[in-house]
């Protein structure tokens, strides 16, 4: 027989992914009318570790094995995309007990990577292409809003960072949340009110289910979104149509230390010209993998140094 959730004196639920090493296989789905449906395959690893000074949490991802529609990247265009977008791995967070905030440690590895990375590359190809390809690349590692928004593209850390660790309503086990979910490249998280629901019991696999269910309340327009804008400007009378979406996510949680064990989620938006655009993303706790986040360590995060390319 299940048994009741045991929540906090407050009636939160408590983080406490103590010595956490696993790893997470990840299949996102992206599809926009009128386009072919886009598919992402990849494991990420995530190790957690506490620093009891400051009572807070550093988490490590770390992405691999990486598929586009089925294949790993095989073009040089396609491999060139994929190192640079590697070199933000290991990428570090720090985080208190609630998640109410995120501070990201590990850009001064990034731009140590990538600096690495262009010296190899040049080595082997000479082209304006990847002159450009890296000053563009450079122009994001060196300014940390701009790496802020590459890093916040990840999907599945806008889910892993979900806030579900807060206080619920004690009689309805539920509270209403934001989430800021990046569903259209390039441009800043698209926000989503939710409610967000602890079911009252254990599942038969030990593990804690929340749900989210909402819709759209940014600020933007569609014309807004279509022009890759962060902040609203065509919100006058006859400019533009309001964004519209909707989101539901399902997240199972380890029983002892409250971190995700598995999600599934799928959202939407509208656009301009009646065009949809939609993902839907699974991820799922690999205990296969258990041996290798065991040999894993965190990686040491060089000073930052003045960049050639600052």
């Amino acid at each position: 027989m299940e048994k009741p959730i045991v929540f906090a004196p407050n009636h939160s639920l408590v983080l406490n992914p103590h010595n956490l090493r696993r790893v997470y296989g990840v299949t996102i789905d992206f599809e926009k009318t009128g386009d072919s449906k886009q598919s992402l395959r990849f494991e990420i690893e995530v190790i957690a570790k506490k620093n009891n000074k400051n009572n807070t949490w550093l988490f490590q991802f770390d992405r691999r094995h990486l598929f586009i529609n089925g294949k790993k990247p095989d073009t040089i265009a396609d491999k060139l995309a994929f190192e640079c977008g590697q070199i933000i791995y290991p990428l570090q967070i720090q985080v208190p007990g609630d998640w109410s905030t995120k501070i990201i440690k590990s850009r001064p590895l990034a731009i140590e990577q990538l600096n690495t990375l262009e010296n190899e590359i040049k080595i082997l190809y000479k082209s304006s292409f990847l002159d450009t390809y890296f000053s563009k690349t450079w122009d994001t590692v060196n300014n940390p809003d701009k790496y802020l928004r590459a890093v916040e593209q990840n999907l599945f850390l806008s889910f892993f960072f979900a806030p579900l660790y807060r206080q619920y309503n004690a009689l309805k086990d539920s509270a209403t949340t934001i989430m800021n979910i990046p569903i259209v490249p390039f441009c800043r998280p698209i926000e989503y009110t939710l409610k967000q629901k602890v079911l009252p019991k254990y599942t038969r696999f030990n593990t804690i289910t929340i749900t989210q269910q909402g819709k759209i309340t940014d600020s933007r327009t569609q014309k807004d979104i279509s022009h890759k804008l962060n902040e609203p400007v065509f919100t006058g009378k006859g400019q533009s149509k309001k964004l519209e979406g909707e989101l539901i996510a399902k997240y199972e949680l380890h029983k002892e230390t409250n971190v995700l064990h598995s999600l599934t989620a799928e959202a939407d938006i509208n656009l301009e010209k009646d065009k949809k655009l939609a993902f839907q993303i699974q991820a799922y706790y690999l205990v296969n993998r258990d041996k290798i986040a065991a040999q894993s360590n965190f990686i040491t995060i060089p000073k930052l140094k003045p960049s050639k390319n600052g």
